[in-house]
């Protein structure tokens, strides 16, 4: 009796555990982050996106299969991820897309190019930074 009451007192912590982790990653995952501004990573100069673009860049980690999703202007597209809530690390790999020409497509360069070289992230409220190693860092709001 002792033995079953040990094992169920460990069951119910190990499930208060999984949900604290799952609120952690709450933050990031299943989330459409809409892209924002780029930023210069030597100058700092803020570009903002376009207010005339026919449709907003997107992202959303899933909270499945460590895929994301990509929407841009006119391609969509996916590729993998790996982050850690603790260091804020994330590494993005494996970007594919549709390669149909479009106006403000060289937004969705500079989007893929950075998110292909990102490095750390930070969700303050409902912003999402993705820093990198390239020539922009992400900013996206949630939506």
């Amino acid at each position: 009796m002792k033995n079953i009451a040990i094992f169920c007192f460990i069951l119910i912590l190990a499930g208060f555990s999984c949900k604290k982790a799952n609120e952690k990653d709450a933050g990031l995952l299943k989330v459409k982050w809409v892209l924002s501004y780029i930023k210069n990573t030597k100058t700092n100069a803020i570009t903002n996106y376009p207010g005339e673009a026919s449709r907003k860049i997107s992202i959303v980690f899933s909270d499945t299969t460590n895929n994301i999703e990509f929407s841009g202007v006119c391609n969509e597209g996916r590729g993998t991820y790996s982050y850690s809530f603790n260091t804020g690390a994330i590494k993005i790999t494996d970007l594919f897309t549709t390669q149909i020409g479009c106006q403000f497509g060289e937004w969705e360069t500079y989007t893929l190019q950075s998110l292909s070289s990102s490095l750390n992230y930070k969700i303050d409220g409902n912003d999402l930074v993705i820093y990198t190693s390239g020539e922009y860092n992400l900013y996206f709001t949630k939506n």
